[in-house]
């Protein structure tokens, strides 16, 4: 779409295709090219609709097209506090921006690759829940016993949206995170905290496949405890 993000092979570039590969393998799909390839610095999409971290989409034909843009600030917190080496508060925003885009780009090329059209609800609500399952176990949270309710707060109640948003975007956010919250929350009592890792990753794949009806028939059948 654009000249590619300088910023691809530093700190920035290395830690988003570790979270690429990380949902891959979570759920079971072919690698694709490096996210990195497809980063836009934010000075050369200025012209394009929205603003700060966003994934583009355009098509012509039977061609998509998709490129990702990191907000500078995203790139800067994670600069000072690098992930793979602490992930707390000082860092968990800017992380969780960059996870909710490589979602955003493996599953709009998941579903071009399948002829599946994707709603943006369905795209917020899977980067939603995958940037509480990333942030779980990017540095594994999991295995330590650290789950949680307290990581759910941080992601899905203690939020900002960008400024600027429209009354229907904004509206969009908060029902994915208040979706994602309540399919989260069913996670962790059904699976994480009995450490049932193999369940955890069929029901986990299941999800990720299903459509927008599906997601939120699911959601809405739960029984948290």
């Amino acid at each position: 779409m654009s000249a590619p993000d300088p910023r691809t092979h530093g700190t920035v570039g290395e830690i988003a295709v570790c979270v690429q590969r990380q949902l891959e393998s979570l759920y079971a799909l072919e690698p694709e090219q490096p996210v990195t390839d497809y980063l836009m610095p934010p000075a050369a999409v200025r012209h394009l609709p929205g603003g700060g971290s966003r994934t583009l989409v355009a098509q012509a034909g039977d061609e998509v097209s998709v490129g990702v843009v990191l907000d500078d600030s995203v790139g800067a917190g994670l600069e000072r506090a690098d992930p793979r080496e602490r992930l707390d508060g000082s860092n968990l925003g800017p992380f969780s921006t960059l996870t909710e885009e490589v979602s955003h780009f493996l599953y709009v090329l998941f579903r071009a690759r399948s002829d599946r059209p994707v709603t943006q609800l369905e795209l917020e609500l899977q980067g939603e829940v995958d940037k509480y399952l990333v942030a779980l176990f990017f540095r594994g949270l999991y295995e330590e016993g650290a789950l949680s309710a307290r990581l759910r707060q941080l992601l899905f109640a203690r939020y900002d949206l960008v400024a600027g948003l429209s009354a229907e975007s904004s509206e969009r956010y908060h029902a994915a995170s208040r979706l994602a919250n309540r399919y989260c929350g069913w996670l962790e009592s059904r699976y994480l905290k009995r450490r049932r890792a193999e369940a955890l990753a069929r029901e986990t794949r299941r999800f990720w496949r299903l459509g927008q009806r599906e997601k939120l028939e699911t959601i809405a059948a739960l029984r948290t405890a």
